[in-house]
């Protein structure tokens, strides 16, 4: 049986023996990284957990603190290529996790770092994977990590609701919080029974707190305080239904828990008490007993609260996929593999999953013998699409989830540059033109080999003939840091020129896709596209001569009917005025 060992100090107020710190070490049950993070203690977290459990952390400060937690290490540059991907709005899209009809908002800042730096080797990669694939593939699996996921939401809802709660009646909402926190081991321990992927950790840390001394002590005093003693009860009952009679049949007291007092030693500990004139009330006995508990299992309710957005990024990823499913579009994880040339199948852009409700998916290859893909075709074909499409399957099948696409082989890619949108800031010193030339000096500069380059409408901004001589340059130096690359460009003779004329080498070329009245498949085949359809394009969006024609014209006529109203008006109030 478990002792509880206590002191009094000298002004008679009740102590705890600082308690014995076994889980002080215990290890984050990291689903993250095949190596545990060895960072599974940050200090501000730590304060706020225990601020929280005093009734003194506001409602955000634990999700802010969540929300800036660490998804690894990673050699990619975030600056590179996030804003053009549209990470953010990514993420945002797929925030709302829900379960069994309960909803919950995940952590948006873990999520898109998670997404921003993926992880930059193949064994974390596939620890990722696998996990995936093992929640996919067993219901019992998929249904408990959800279910702690709850588990865990709840914990941190009372959490973040401490400073009211913990005024009103303190004690209740300490014991609601270790309560919460037995329920997640229990939980643990209980349903990640066999699991071979990084699952199998979740059990194993729910196994080691349980046979914990901390976890007795936190059992054994929850048990206390919820069953002290069972009271036998017999009732009586009248002909009209109402309760005629109450007698106590029997009280048995829970004598095995080492918190239990019989009763003569509870009245003799008190009598010894007041005589000796110690300030020592039950409520602050319990209170004191309750902090001991807390001291001993903090640490390791410390890593179960972090696990909140591990768990969060692979029910996110697993929303994703039932979305996309849903809709008829196929997901995969990809293979992803060292010196491997990049094959997609039917990706598509989960961008346009808010425009649309199937996006129209298409096939990429980048080979080793013809690393640079030069992409063209008519407006509005689908080409920046493409780009981003491309990108942000390379990010998730990096960072271990489900990529938009029904299969891909894509190689261990080194970082990934996008130079999609344009940016305008106030600040600026420099033009379109000359910020387009900035980013483009930052690629050659840092981007490694074997990265992943993604550049739109290169220099279309300036003069033909000597954009056009950018790009050629750019085009080869490519060549020089190894990447597989995808370029759109509008410039259709260049791009003829260049497959027709032998130099091509280490060039492919795909064009957008057209149907037989000249309107974008947004489907991508091999080739040079033979005309941009600006004409056709301008003519579906109604800018055309005649009809800009017909817009000015109506202007003008609704001028002249709203001035020859407004004259009327005034005549009309004139007249009245002099009658």
């Amino acid at each position: 049986m478990a002792r509880i060992a206590s002191f009094i100090y000298s002004d008679g107020r009740f102590g705890r023996q600082q308690p014995p710190r076994e889980l002080e070490d215990f290890p984050l049950p990291d689903l993250l990284s095949p190596a545990a993070d060895t960072n599974t203690e940050p200090e501000r977290l730590t304060h706020l957990l225990d601020l929280a459990f005093l009734g003194r952390a506001s409602a955000g400060e634990l999700d802010r603190e969540l929300d800036s937690m660490s998804a690894g290490n990673t050699p990619w540059h975030p600056e590179h290529f996030v804003d053009d991907l549209f990470l953010s709005e990514l993420v945002n899209a797929n925030l709302t996790i829900e379960v069994n009809g309960q909803r919950f908002r995940a952590h948006r800042g873990f999520l898109e770092r998670a997404l921003s730096t993926p992880p930059g080797d193949l064994e974390t990669i596939r620890f990722r994977q696998a996990i995936l694939r093992e929640l996919d593939g067993s219901e019992s699996f998929a249904q408990a990590s959800e279910q702690l996921l709850v588990e865990l939401y709840r914990l941190l809802t009372l959490l973040r609701a401490s400073r009211d709660d913990a005024r009103l009646e303190p004690t209740r909402f300490r014991f609601d919080v270790l309560g919460a926190f037995r329920t997640v081991v229990h939980q643990m321990a209980e349903c990640f029974v066999g699991a071979t992927s990084g699952l199998q950790r979740l059990g194993e840390a729910g196994i080691a707190i349980r046979e914990s001394d901390a976890f007795s002590h936190l059992q054994a005093l929850l048990d206390h305080h919820e069953k002290m003693a069972t009271l036998d009860l017999e009732a009586f009952i009248g002909a009209d239904g109402r309760l005629r009679h109450l007698e106590i049949r029997g009280l048995r007291e829970a004598t095995g828990n080492p918190y239990y007092r019989r009763p003569l030693r509870r009245w003799l500990d008190r009598l010894r008490v007041l005589y000796r004139r110690y300030d020592l009330g039950s409520e602050e006995l319990v209170e004191r007993l309750v902090m001991g508990v807390w001291q001993e299992v903090a640490p390791a309710l410390l890593r179960l609260v972090q696990l909140i957005c591990h768990l969060e990024l692979y029910t996110v990823s697993r929303s994703f996929a039932a979305d996309a499913r849903s809709r008829g579009l196929d997901v995969c994880l990809p293979s992803v593999e060292a010196n491997a040339d990049l094959q997609i199948e039917a990706l598509f852009n989960p961008l346009l999953l808010t425009l649309m409700d199937r996006p129209v998916p298409t096939n990429v290859e980048i080979t080793s013998a013809s690393r640079i893909t030069l992409v063209t075709g008519p407006n509005s074909g689908g080409k920046t699409r493409l780009l981003q499409a491309a990108g942000i399957a390379t990010v998730l099948a990096h960072a271990g989830l489900y990529a938009p696409c029904a299969r891909a082989r894509m190689p261990l890619a080194a970082g990934l540059f996008a130079s999609i949108v344009e940016l305008d800031r106030a600040d600026q010193s420099e033009g379109r033109l000359g910020t387009e030339l900035v980013r483009l000096r930052n690629l050659f500069e840092s981007v490694p080999p074997g990265s992943l380059v993604l550049l739109d409408e290169l220099c279309s901004g300036t003069n033909p003939s000597e954009a056009i001589e950018i790009v050629d340059m750019v085009l080869r130096l490519l060549g020089q840091i190894q990447p597989h690359a995808l370029v759109t460009t509008h410039f259709l003779d260049f791009a003829s020129q260049l497959q027709s004329q032998g130099s091509s080498d280490g060039l492919a070329f795909l064009q957008a896709e057209v149907d037989d009245r000249q309107g974008a498949t947004f489907r991508f085949i091999p080739g040079v596209a033979k005309t941009s359809l600006a004409v056709g394009t301008a003519q579906r969006l109604g800018v055309t001569f005649e009809e800009l024609e017909r817009l000015l014209e109506n202007r003008a006529e609704n001028s002249e009917n709203s001035l020859s109203e407004e004259i009327d008006e005034l005549a009309a109030g004139d007249h009245g005025e002099q009658e």
